[in-house]
C-alpha cells in the first residue's frame, strides 16, 4: 500500500524548508539593522562636544543633524525588518503545521499498512496450520 499523498508531502516539506530559509534570512537582516542602529548611536555619542570656533560649531551641528537623520532612518529600517521577520515566522509556522498534518497522516497510513500486512501474514499462517492439522488428522485415521 502506497501513501497517496506522498507527492504533496514532498511539496509541503520543500515549502517548509523555503519558509525556514526566509525566516533565517529575515532574522539575520533584522540583526544587521539593529547592529547598524547601535553603531549609529555609538558614532553620535563620540562626536566631540568641545567647540573651538564657529566653523567647528556649524560642522558639529551638521554632523549631529545628519547622524540623527541616519539614526531615524535606521530605526525605521529595524522596525520594517521586525515586521518582515514576524511575517516570515508566521509563514514558517503555517508551513510547518501543514507539513506536520501530512506527516501524521503518513504515520497513520504506515501503521494501518503494517496492521494489514500482519493480519494477512497471520491469516496465511492460520491457513497453513489448518492444512497441516487436516493432513495429520487424515493420515491418522
Amino acid at each position: 500500500m502506497t501513501f497517496t499523498l506522498s507527492g504533496l508531502l514532498r511539496v509541503r516539506g520543500a515549502q517548509e524548508r523555503v519558509a525556514a530559509e526566509h525566516l533565517s534570512r529575515a532574522s539575520a537582516e533584522r540583526t544587521d539593522a539593529e547592529d547598524a542602529v547601535t553603531d549609529a548611536v555609538s558614532s553620535l555619542s563620540e562626536i566631540s562636544a568641545q567647540i573651538d570656533d564657529p566653523r567647528a560649531l556649524l560642522a558639529m551641528a551638521a554632523a549631529r543633524a545628519a547622524g540623527r537623520s541616519t539614526l531615524s532612518d535606521l530605526q525605521a529600517l529595524v522596525e520594517m525588518r521586525r515586521i518582515e521577520e514576524s511575517s516570515a515566522r508566521s509563514a514558517h509556522i503555517d508551513a510547518r503545521r501543514e507539513l506536520k498534518g501530512l506527516e501524521r497522516l503518513e504515520d497513520a497510513h504506515r501503521t494501518e499498512a503494517a496492521r494489514v500486512d500482519l493480519a494477512a501474514e497471520q491469516t496465511a499462517l492460520d491457513e497453513i496450520a489448518v492444512a497441516r492439522t487436516t493432513r495429520h488428522a487424515g493420515s491418522a485415521a
